[in-house]
This record gives C-alpha cells, sequence and structure tokens, in this order.
C-alpha cells in the first residue's frame, strides 16, 4: 500500500493522529512519527541539534526507507540506473510544525513527495510579508519571540501541573471545541508523559528557538 506519513505539531506526539491511523489504515501504510524531540524519539539537548536542516533530513531517510515499494529497491538491471517506479515516495501529511517541515521537504525533495496535505502551517516564505501586513496575526504569534528566551518558556509551561499546555489543547478557545471529541484526561496524559520528563520540554521549544 502507498505510504502515508503523518507529521505532528507543537506540543502534541504521534497519538495526535490515532483516529486517521484507524481510518486510513485499510487503504494506506500509515506512518505517524514522533518528531525528533518528541515523545519516544531521541532528545538531544543542543539547540543546535533542532536546526531546520536535521529535521528534514529526519524525515527524508523515513520517507527512503519507508517509502520505496518492497521488490523495488536498487538499480534496473538493464541501464544501471535507478528505476523511476522505484523511486522513495509518500502521502505527505503535516500539521503546525509538521505542516512547516513538509512543506519544506515537498520543496527541496518533489520526487519524494506525491500528495501533499498541510493543516495550520503557511509556508515559510510567505509567514513573515503576512504576519508584518497583518498586526493580528503578529499578536496571535507573539508566543514565538517567547519561546527565543532562555528557560522561561519551559518554566511558564510547567507551571501548575502543565496548565498552559492543557489549556492550548483542553481550554474553550485554543480546545476541540466539540464536547464528543474533547480529550479526555487520559488522552492529555499521552501528551503530557513525555514532556514532563527531564529536560523533555526543551527540545520542542529549540525548533522556535532555530526558526529564524
Amino acid at each position: 500500500a502507498p505510504l502515508m506519513l503523518l507529521l505532528h505539531g507543537f506540543p502534541q506526539n504521534w497519538f495526535c493522529w490515532r483516529h486517521l491511523l484507524e481510518e486510513f489504515g485499510t487503504r494506506y501504510r500509515v506512518v505517524a512519527l514522533d518528531l525528533r524531540g518528541y515523545g519516544a524519539s531521541e532528545k538531544p539537548p543542543e539547540k543546535e541539534s533542532y536546526r531546520l536542516e536535521l529535521l528534514l533530513e529526519d524525515i527524508r531517510q523515513v520517507i527512503e526507507i519507508l517509502g520505496t515499494p518492497p521488490g523495488q529497491e536498487g538499480v534496473t538491471a538493464t541501464t544501471g540506473a535507478t528505476s523511476a517506479a522505484s523511486s522513495p515516495k509518500c502521502i505527505l501529511v503535516g500539521h503546525n510544525w509538521g505542516g512547516l517541515l513538509a512543506w519544506e521537504v515537498a520543496t527541496r525533495h518533489p520526487a519524494m513527495v506525491e500528495k501533499l496535505v498541510i493543516m495550520d502551517a503557511p509556508h515559510r516564505a510567505i509567514m513573515g510579508e503576512f504576519t508584518a501586513c497583518h498586526p493580528s496575526q503578529l499578536l496571535r504569534s507573539c508566543y514565538v519571540f517567547l519561546f527565543q528566551v532562555p528557560w522561561l518558556p519551559e518554566f511558564l509551561l510547567s507551571l501548575a501541573d502543565f496548565e498552559l499546555v492543557r489549556s492550548f489543547l483542553m481550554g474553550p478557545v485554543m480546545g476541540i471545541q466539540n464536547p464528543a471529541r474533547k480529550l479526555t484526561e487520559q488522552e492529555m496524559d499521552a501528551y503530557l508523559y513525555s514532556l514532563s520528563q527531564p529536560g523533555g520540554l526543551s527540545p520542542p521549544i529549540h525548533y522556535y528557538r532555530n526558526l529564524f
């Protein structure tokens, strides 16, 4: 089956795709990653480990390994060139930070992306100009500038048992509005467990610290 690769946003992990894994699992080989620094993925502590180039290389390698159909690896017997049919590719789906990364992967490696689905993530090329022309968007994005400050964002997000994170994912403004779909406490714990580990908050915030 074709590979469908799902890239989550901040502050979630692969668990946010649980419903889509079930929905599309009968038609696609669906893979939901924990991006570098999230969930069960490796969490190098240095800010430099979350540069855009490294994050994109993680995704490119996953597509290369998982996106080549079985039995079509390698080179053609007649020409010695890589067969077009065996080129690794996927349906790439990204939300929030995962969407920003998906834009970049599709731009830099278009042959690897058969279809691109983006949710809640503008292309970097237009975001700066749009924000400069729309003060309301600048206000909504002010947290990005807060995240540039050392240690303070980690402190604020962890206060009162991660009350800000809970508000972001479960609150009346930014949380799911459909009462039947609201996160349960057990589902919320699936996001907070990794973030609450020692050093668990810094890697996701380092994404923003390398944004500029």
